[in-house]
């Protein structure tokens, strides 16, 4: 270390020692005595050395030593002074060997940052005792190969223990992820939160998202050993979620948001605004077709016009989405993984803030579309906060709508064969028992005529709808491209469209349609089986 970087230590432990040094001598001269033997004890040894693994650690070990060294020439003096056991060190436990024990530390730790190839080459030689021939035979290489790579390790590891290597912001604030997710088809080893499940996977996704990084680079913006890097950065590139650039690096290839209160603010605002737009333009005309909604033959239970409004209003909405508006289709930002998904991946920064609003009222999971093209059944569901269903797209299964529409159809007897079916129906509220038996709680066109029929009631958008569609897209776009690396841009148009037809937007509607006493909220043992529709007898 320098001379400027020791005395800038320094500086910082003047006060700490002075505290360490009056606490065991209890006597301020002796306490001054001892730090001063303390401070230029540390100073000399940062002086000869250029990296500490734990400075703080370092710094009170030569402490203790010295302090064990004072306390040994007080008791031949005096023999009065007292001292635990465990402060006393041996004799031959002296400075220099604390400098060499640190020094290996960091030569083992350097190590850990070679390139695999050279670090196996380097343990291999030094730590295994292996010949430059028997490497070169176990590795498949020739013997000047593992020459030449012995003496480039040499000459990096020279470089790095001659320099103190510092920590990225991850390794000292890492960040947490939530919201992850996917737009498309996962596969058989699920989606985005399965692939980003721990803190160190998310931590490398978000290091080399704002900028390419090579293996090495993330490892010290994590402040963690490459050896357990290299799998984890493997894994991300084998299933899509970073690419490998030339050079070495590494580049994100997914979504990631990273909100703060002024942008929820701002959002939250506009979606409020474009939600009273799409009511008044569009959903507001619904309420006054009862009638010819009934008279399609769709089936509502109870008959409640209120609980097929529930689904078909965040139904109708796809009806808010235009072709004719400049978009990124999912071909441009979804990728064939290797389990057989093939979907775009989004995830968002956990950022701890309070806003104005309440959260919980805009939560949404969807739209989520099922089909069986043997059976001809398809059904279409939205999960938010008022249908109370848990699980989202791993509780929504295909295999609930087939079952359901054999009840309908009569061929699922109520017996003990079907009894882990109906019990699954009567838990998920799709089904509930009644004294003249088992009720259906879902709407659902009994075939393709009554489908039609209610696709031809469902209104096309005005000019005025289509001109907000497009604004409310600019004005989310805008907010969401802020901090944002160019490479990403084209997912932020991604995420950023469709927004009057989205999810997002249904919960506002919904919330508004609530507020001003034109939906009402069903009773508890309806909720989990609204915004679901499904669609039998497609044939």
């Amino acid at each position: 270390m320098d001379k400027q970087q020791a005395d800038r230590v320094i500086q910082d432990y003047i006060k700490p020692l002075y505290g360490f040094a009056l606490n065991k001598t209890r006597h301020i001269a002796e306490a001054e005595e001892l730090a001063g033997r303390i401070t230029l004890a540390v100073y000399q040894t940062l002086l000869k050395k250029t990296e500490f693994l734990d400075l703080n650690s370092y710094v009170f070990k030569i402490a203790h030593y010295v302090w064990a060294k004072y306390v040994g020439e007080k008791v031949k003096a005096s023999n009065q002074l007292r001292i635990d056991n465990h402060e006393v060190m041996s004799q031959d436990e002296g400075l220099d060997a604390m400098i060499h024990q640190e020094t290996a530390g960091a030569l083992r730790r350097e190590i850990a940052f070679l390139s695999r190839q050279q670090r196996e080459i380097v343990i291999k030689y030094y730590y295994g005792g292996m010949k430059i021939r028997e490497i070169a035979a176990a590795m498949g290489l020739s013997g000047g190969t593992v020459k030449w790579h012995l003496f480039e390790a040499k000459k990096e590891l020279k470089h790095k223990m001659n320099t103190i290597r510092t920590m990225g912001n991850l390794g000292i604030n890492p960040i947490r992820m939530s919201s992850l997710g996917h737009s498309g088809s996962p596969g058989n080893k699920g989606d985005t939160s399965d692939f980003l499940s721990t803190a160190i996977r998310q931590n490398i996704a978000f290091a080399a998202y704002h900028k390419p990084l090579t293996i090495k680079e993330i490892a010290e913006e994590l402040g963690i050993s490459p050896v357990y890097t290299e799998d984890e950065v493997a894994a991300l590139e084998e299933y899509g979620f970073l690419d490998q650039l030339p050079g070495g690096k590494y580049c994100t290839n997914m979504y990631i948001e990273d909100p703060s209160p002024a942008k929820s603010e701002a959002l939250h605002r506009l979606y409020k605004k474009y939600a009273e737009i799409a009511v008044e333009h569009y959903f507001k005309s619904f309420f006054s077709m009862a009638e010819a909604f009934k008279e399609t033959g769709i089936y509502i239970p109870d008959g409640d016009f209120n609980l097929l409004l529930w689904s078909l209003i965040p139904y109708a909405g796809k009806q808010l989405s235009f072709k004719e508006l400049d978009k990124v289709s999912h071909e441009e930002v979804s990728v064939s993984r290797k389990d057989g998904g093939h979907y775009a991946a989004y995830a968002t920064i956990d950022r701890d803030f309070a806003v104005s609003y309440d959260r919980k009222w805009y939560y949404f999971c969807g739209f989520m579309n099922r089909n069986s093209d043997e059976l001809s059944l398809k059904a279409w569901q939205v999960d938010t906060w008022w249908c109370g269903r848990q699980g989202g797209w791993r509780d929504n299964l295909s295999s609930d709508f087939i079952c359901l529409m054999h009840v309908i159809s009569g061929n699922l007897p109520q017996n003990h064969t079907n009894i882990d079916a109906y019990r699954r129906l009567f838990d998920k509220q799709y089904l509930l028992q009644t004294e003249s038996g088992p009720e259906i709680n879902i709407v659902y066109c009994k075939d393709k005529q009554t489908e039609e029929r209610l696709h031809a009631l469902l209104l096309q958008p005005s000019e005025r709808i289509k001109e907000a569609a497009a604004e409310l897209d600019q004005a989310v776009y805008q907010f969401h491209l802020d901090g944002q690396p160019e490479h990403a841009h084209n997912y932020v148009r991604y995420w950023s469209q469709n927004n009057m037809s989205s999810g997002k937007m249904s919960t506002y509607v919904l919330k508004h349609l609530v507020d001003c006493g034109m939906l009402k909220v069903p009773e508890l043992r309806r909720q989990k089986g609204i915004s679901t529709i499904m669609f039998m007898n497609q044939s």
